[in-house]
Parts: C-alpha cells; structure tokens; sequence
C-alpha cells in the first residue's frame, strides 16, 4: 500500500492542467462537503451522486464516517473525492501530544474558526496545523484514494496562515485547493434572495479573501465558486436559476446534502458537535436528485465536472 502511495503523489498526472480553451465553456462542480461525517450523511453524499447532480465530494479524514466515507468513494469511482480539512472539531488523526495546542481538555480541536485567527500567528500552532493536515491527507492517500482537491471544514483556513499553508501543501502533493472567490453580486442578482445576513457574511468573507490571500501559482483553481451565500439552502430554485446564470469559465458550487438520522447525530454529537445545516441536509439531497433539476442543466449544456477534469 504504501509503495502505491508514493507513486500517486510522485506521477505528474495527478497535477490537473488545462490543455484545451475552455473560457467559452460553462462547466461546473458540484462538490458535497462532509463525506465521512457520518454514515448518514455519507449515504446521502453517494445518493445525491448516483441519482443527481453531483459529482465531487471531500472526505473528513477525522470524523467517525470515514470508512463508510472511504466506501462511497471506492464503489463511485466517477465521484471525484478531497480531503475536507479539519482542525475545529472532532478528533486528530495524528498522536495528540504533537498537535496539543489545538486540542482542548478532552482531547478534541477546541479553538473555533474565530479564534484561530489569532491562534495561528503563534508560528508553533500553525506548525501543528501543518502536522495534523499532513496526517489527514496521508491518512486519505493510505486508503487508496488520490484527492481531486482541499478545502476546509467551516472554511476555517480563510485566515491567511492557514490559507498559504493548504496553498503549500497543495503544491507539494501537486492537488488543487478551494479558491473562496464567489462572485457575491452575481449571486444576489441571478440566484433566489438568501437573507440579508447572509449576503453580508458573504461579502464579508469574499472582501476579506480578495485582500489578504493574494494568488498561487501552479494550484490550478475554479474560476468561480458559488454556495457561500447560500449555504445550507442549494434549493430546487437555486439550482434551475443558477443552471440559467451559471458565467462561462469553471465554477464549484459548494453543498451540502445527506440523510438526517436524528438518532445518529445524537449519538455523535459529543464528537462532532451540532450544525444547523443537519437538518437541511435532505432538501439538498432532493434539490441535487431533482428531475427537473437534471433536465434544466442538461438542456443548458453545462457541463458537469470533478477537479480532476480541471
């Protein structure tokens, strides 16, 4: 296994290039964050594949889902898989003494997507983050899956730090990484209204990238990326309005669909925590297998795309 592994991260295959003109096309990724979660939500991920749209999913290499989430991937292989990073919540992959500063009093990532703007410029934090991404991405590569890309659970690497970190490790093991750069003003006039908050945070977050994480060579990235302003509501008019709006070039739609199984979660709350996404998990899960949905981007010509068709 391991000599496997090294030749997936050696062959320059693996590194996507775009050899053609593709800046007339509309193409889309339609990723699922959060396969491996859960069972649940990795049954729903593999559903919204097979009955849907969606054609790419990242893997939670530290939360209790990861080999039903290692299933999916290995019985889909058209499902393009990542890694979705994670230092906020659950267990680390690696021994817990060497990433101790990210762990609080039970052994579990304790500081929030706030917080680590602050922590981070601690040089010997942002050295254990590098630690436990490492273990997460091999730890991924050892299951025999080779990652289409990275992005990060609560998009929690937008503080620069952690940003150019990922941009550096996705350089090394020559993978694409999730570029936050939703087009906020096209998602307010082209996509249902999503709330006044929520367009907000958006552009707050979209500024906030613009200015502080400046551009990375060789990491080939979507033009566009879109689900941001409307996280935990990829509706069935989203979809079919989005599907009519979609700009030329490559876009990744972030979602978020799954089976809510309330026992489950219960059961795995003391390690996962909660989300508010949970329980919209299954109206994306029906928006994404949605006939008409299927047909409004069929008949759009949009074509649908994983990472490693970049």
């Amino acid at each position: 296994m391991i000599s496997a592994v090294v030749r997936v991260r050696k062959s320059p295959t693996v590194l996507m290039k775009t050899t053609a003109n593709h800046s007339f096309k509309r193409r889309l990724i339609v990723n699922a964050d959060d396969l491996g979660l859960s069972v649940c939500v990795s049954r729903g991920i593999e559903t919204a594949h097979r009955s849907g749209i969606l054609t790419s999913a990242t893997l939670m290499a530290n939360c209790p889902g990861f080999d039903e989430g290692v299933r999916v991937a290995r019985e889909n292989p058209s499902l393009g898989v990542g890694v979705h990073l994670n230092i906020v919540r659950g267990l680390p992959v690696s021994d817990a003494a060497a990433v101790a500063k990210l762990l609080g009093d039970i052994g579990q990532f304790c500081h929030s997507v706030s917080a680590l703007g602050s922590a981070v410029k601690n040089p010997e934090i942002l050295r254990q983050a590098e630690v436990e991404y490492r273990a997460q991405i091999e730890k991924v590569l050892q299951a025999g899956i080779t990652p289409t890309h990275l992005d990060f659970e609560k998009h929690h690497a937008v503080w620069k730090p952690l940003y150019r970190l990922c941009c550096r490790l996705g350089q090394e093991y020559r993978i694409p990484v999730r570029s936050l750069n939703e087009p906020v003003w096209r998602a307010v006039l082209t996509l249902p209204w999503a709330g006044f908050s929520a367009v907000v945070a958006s552009a707050k977050l979209r500024t906030y990238v613009t200015l502080r994480h400046g551009k990375f060579r060789d990491i080939p990235k979507p033009d566009y990326f879109f689900g941001q302003t409307h996280i935990g509501q990829i509706s069935e008019p989203f979809l079919l309005a989005l599907a009519k709006s979609l700009p030329a070039g490559t876009s990744e739609l972030m979602t978020h669909p799954g089976i809510y199984d309330e026992k489950e979660m219960q059961a795995l709350r003391p390690l996962i925590g909660t989300s508010w996404i949970q329980e919209n998990r299954e109206l994306e899960l029906s928006a994404l297998c949605s006939d008409a949905v299927k047909a409004a981007f069929e008949q759009s010509g949009i074509e649908l795309i994983n990472f490693s068709q970049l």
